[in-house]
């Protein structure tokens, strides 16, 4: 049977209007790329927003968001303040209403997974039901903010040597330093781009350089930073070869890194083991109690229970930081 060519013509033409489509599509994401902002406030700066809006708003003011809370201020700032540092733009009033929502919200959670049973128990089962969803409804929303702030302030680690290097190499160039800062702000992504765009701006706005290094040391809480403020500050002060000390900090924070992913590698079969061992008794408790809570609720009348679970619990709590200085070194 003859081959008809037709048949060619056809494929020729499907090849060449795949390679069309492939091409507008990596024309048009690279030409997105292109115009994408690299962090946060660039992105702000792009959308029309001017430089002290953007410093306003990047730049929260606890003791003027808190002042609601009464006696509680203390307690808010520092609250206030963690928000600061995982880089969110929730507000303390919002915060504060979704605790009080996820404590109702466990409350009746409770309540009708034990299908109203709990209500008819003893005033402790029902004292001790509601203490736990306010633990719950409080510490669940911190232990998020305090995760979100581990993970922002890693990033912000990892991204630091390669900051120093945009730094060197501005300073070979000639620049001063606001100007190597003013670099980083626009070539690095969040969460480092973002933060020394911030303290650039408290430099625009009047604060020293020390000033603006001290602010940012605190936002971020990480060790290796604190080296570059001091070297800084002291090229600042008696003058120095910057280059070449920020270049030096950028290898050893590199190697540390490197150290620090490979050891986490070998642990890591560990750090599996203990988080499923440490979750492994609450869980099995919680189902217990949502398919039979009176198995447990039956048992509270017995002297020997309350002191039981004691124990229970700091024999839990014990074995959990056994394992969690097993498997976590300091680098």
């Amino acid at each position: 049977m003859a081959f008809d060519t037709i048949y060619l013509v056809y494929g020729a033409v499907f090849l060449a209007a795949l390679l069309l489509v492939e091409g507008l599509y990596y024309l048009l994401t690279d030409g997105r790329a292109g115009r994408d902002a690299v962090n946060r406030r660039m992105k702000m700066l792009e959308s029309g927003a001017t430089t002290r809006e953007v410093f306003q708003t990047l730049r929260r003011e606890p003791l003027s968001r808190v002042s609601f809370l009464g006696p509680l201020s203390n307690w808010g700032g520092k609250l206030d303040h963690l928000i600061q540092q995982t880089g969110m733009t929730l507000t303390i009033q919002r915060l504060v209403l979704m605790m009080a929502a996820l404590v109702v919200g466990c409350f009746v959670t409770v309540v009708v997974l034990t299908r109203g049973g709990i209500l008819s128990g003893s005033m402790v089962v029902i004292g001790i039901i509601a203490v736990l969803s306010l633990a719950a409804g409080i510490g669940g929303p911190i232990a998020f903010l305090k995760y979100k702030k581990a993970q922002r302030l890693k990033a912000f680690a990892e991204q630091l040597p390669d900051a120093l290097d945009v730094m060197v190499r501005s300073l070979q160039a000639g620049h001063p330093i606001s100007a190597a800062m003013t670099l980083v702000t626009k070539e690095m992504p969040d969460p480092i781009g973002t933060e020394f765009g911030i303290a650039v701006d408290e430099m625009t706005y009047g604060l020293e350089l020390r000033e603006a290094l001290a602010n940012l040391g605190d936002r971020v809480d990480v060790e290796d930073y604190q080296y570059v403020v001091v070297s800084i500050n002291i090229q600042h002060e008696t003058g120095g070869n910057l280059a070449e000390v920020l270049h030096g900090l950028s290898t050893v924070i590199r190697a540390r890194f490197r150290m620090f992913k490979k050891i986490r590698a070998l642990s890591a079969e560990g750090r599996l083991s203990a988080k499923i061992l440490a979750v492994l008794p609450f869980a099995f408790a919680a189902l217990t109690f949502s398919n039979k809570p009176h198995y447990y609720i039956n048992a509270t009348s017995d002297p020997l229970f309350w002191p039981l679970v004691g124990v229970a619990l700091c024999l839990e709590l014990i074995g959990v930081y056994i394992m969690y200085k097993l498997v976590n070194f300091r680098v």
